[in-house]
């Protein structure tokens, strides 16, 4: 870990300096990972995958950016897919994971589409999810931002032209079948497979508010396989809005997630690739505004996904288990009606609302106080939870909850069964701006929401999550003597060491140690109860830039030297075995340090060693 940063999120200048981020990867004990390789003994999740083209006929009216000279589609660029996974048999009540080009997915599709799969195939509704690639090239979609006009650089007050409300009703109406039927088509085809999970990095997302500002670089995979290991599907994530291309370009694209869907199933033929969101909502893509730019962000997302591929990812035994629920985020303001007359002076976006919302008021409607949010926690095997937020979720949002449950065993998507506006954070909405207040106008929203919404929404999301997932974390490294396991081994856990140098860091949200370079090491003291011969295992990241620097593990005049292997990123940790060490009964003190004192910069970031008695 190369940074001074709050882990996980980095600024791009940090980036560009090389003071990479780590974030952690598969956590996977000797145990488990020989347990999934015992021959002939695979252990299987039943998962099914389908695609469905959901590319529109053009013309239709593009969604994303309020400012196109011209409002339709005039072409392709790049066609625009749904993919669906479905994990579990019916007896272990499956979950359905839907992906979708588009720019969001609003809570009317979702519910009709989960209405149906509850009806006809007994699913529970708290196990489906449609996830939103928001792209800013595919088609409107009806109740994003569609009702506010923005023509040649003003406000009208006319409705949609009718051939518009026709062509984009008319595409509504065929998504919301095609959805069903790609469902319908991933639960018919599941068979058996191997399903595992892990993270890598990606670095091309760039804080759109704040220069060298938070953004989180994850790009946590799912991995399912057949049971002799041929690829048939990979889920991926990354925290970056689909904006490389501007609103210049009127042809249908899915940005760089299209791009990278098409490398990824090119390099493996035969297998589906399904990408959400992370909390994205205050990054873009950089560099960005060309073809080659969307193309490049493609390119990298699958280079690291080919990396995580070959690299020790963490088995995954049983489907998911999942609850949904339902919290109110408060506006801070509901206007009067002679405070919207008021407003209607604004030439902004502003004044436009309150004219709408005048209309609602004369309708006899009420202008709403509160959003209804919808939010998922899916728990894979108490060793991943996946959190699934609705709305353009700020990247706070994802440090708090990986601070609080542990960035090595948490994913959250955004853009999550619905998006009702940006959901700004406490940061967020103290500095204004964009995202917290005018958008709030582009989405038919009041006023800013108030600044508690983010302590409501992850308190909501902690009182969901699995208990497994609450357990107390160290703050801090307080070294400690390690006793004997019940199966007789000795886990040197980072938080148990003792440091020495100016770089060697306790990272609580990884449980592990980062900034290693020549002059830091790790000091342990472990009661052996038995002498006798243990087998000493590793678990560490590195980038593969770094990797290859040396280490040297010792026990009194006893030693072990090796080389720091590459493990895809420092996001993606490696549990292997490097040696072993005769000990003697009692107090033994265990360092591990580098191998060549003349070695500089990074080393790796360690986790663990374990000691396992040899029988």
């Amino acid at each position: 870990m190369k940074s001074a940063l709050p882990i996980l999120f980095v600024s791009k200048k940090a980036v560009v300096l090389r003071t990479v981020l780590l974030l952690a990867g598969a956590l996977l004990s000797a145990g488990s990972s020989m347990a999934q390789q015992k021959a002939g003994n695979p252990v299987t999740i039943d998962a099914g995958v389908a695609s469905a083209d959901i590319t529109p006929q053009t013309p239709i009216r593009m969604a994303g950016y309020a400012a196109r000279l011209s409002t339709d589609a005039d072409s392709v660029l790049q066609p625009i897919a749904a993919k669906a996974l479905a994990l579990g048999s019916d007896a272990q009540h499956p979950t359905l994971l839907i992906t979708v080009d588009l720019v969001g997915i609003p809570w009317r599709i979702t519910k009709n589409v989960t209405d149906f799969l509850v009806k006809e195939k007994g699913i529970n509704p708290a196990q489906v999810a449609i996830c939103a690639s928001h792209t800013h090239g595919g088609p409107e979609v009806g109740n994003l931002i569609n009702i506010l006009q923005y023509r040649n650089g003003g406000f009208s007050d006319s409705l949609l032209a009718l051939k518009q409300l026709i062509e984009i009703t008319q595409y509504t109406e065929q998504l919301t079948q095609k959805l069903k039927d790609l469902a319908v088509a991933a639960l018919n085809n599941r068979k058996p497979a191997l399903v595992s999970w892990g993270q890598g990095q990606a670095q091309f997302a760039s804080n759109r508010r704040t220069k060298d500002g938070p953004v989180d670089l994850a790009l946590p995979i799912l991995k399912i396989t057949d049971p002799g290991g041929a690829l048939k599907a990979v889920f991926l994530n990354y925290a970056c809005h689909g904006t490389t291309l501007g609103g210049e370009e009127h042809k249908i694209h899915g940005d760089w997630i299209a791009e990278a869907h098409r490398v990824i199933e090119a390099r493996h033929p035969g297998a589906t690739a399904l990408i959400a969101l992370g909390c994205a909502g205050d990054a873009n893509p950089a560099p960005r505004g060309s073809r080659e730019n969307m193309q490049q962000h493609g390119k990298e997302i699958a280079d690291n996904i080919d990396k995580l591929l070959t690299a020790q990812l963490q088995p995954l035994y049983t489907p998911p288990s999942g609850t949904m629920q339902w919290i109110q985020l408060p506006f801070s303001k509901v206007p009067s009606a002679a405070e919207l007359v008021e407003w209607t002076k604004d030439p902004s976006v502003k004044g436009y609302y309150a004219r709408l919302a005048l209309e609602r008021l004369e309708r006899g409607e009420a202008i709403p106080a509160v959003v209804d949010y919808p939010f998922q926690v899916w728990n894979f095997d108490n060793k991943m939870a996946m959190v699934n937020l609705a709305g353009e979720v700020v990247v706070d949002y994802s440090i708090r909850l990986k601070d609080r449950y542990g960035a090595e065993r948490l994913w959250v998507n955004a853009y999550a069964n619905d998006v009702p506006s940006y959901i700004a954070s406490r940061r967020v909405i103290g500095e204004g701006g964009y995202e917290p207040e005018s958008s709030m106008y582009w989405y038919n929203k009041p006023s800013p929401f108030v600044p508690e919404v983010e302590d409501m929404i992850v308190n909501a999301v902690g009182e969901a999550m699995p208990a497994s997932f609450k357990d107390q974390r160290p703050a801090g490294n307080q070294p400690a003597l390690v006793q004997k396991e019940a199966d007789g081994s000795y886990q040197l856990s980072s938080w148990m060491a003792g440091t020495e140098g100016s770089r060697i860091k306790y990272m609580p949200e990884w449980k592990a140690f980062g900034w290693f370079d020549a002059k830091d090491k790790a000091t342990w003291n472990a009661d052996i109860a038995k002498a006798g011969k243990y087998n000493v295992y590793l678990e560490w990241s590195v980038s593969d830039s770094v990797a290859g620097k040396t280490f040297e593990l010792t026990a009194g005049n006893k030693r072990i030297k090796g080389k720091v292997d590459k493990t895809g990123s420092w996001f993606t940790y490696r549990t292997k075995k490097i040696g072993a060490l005769q000990l003697p009964k009692g107090t033994t003190t265990i360092v591990l340090k580098s191998g060549a004192a003349t070695e500089q910069g990074s080393m790796f970031d360690v986790r663990a060693v374990r000691l396992v008695p040899v029988k």
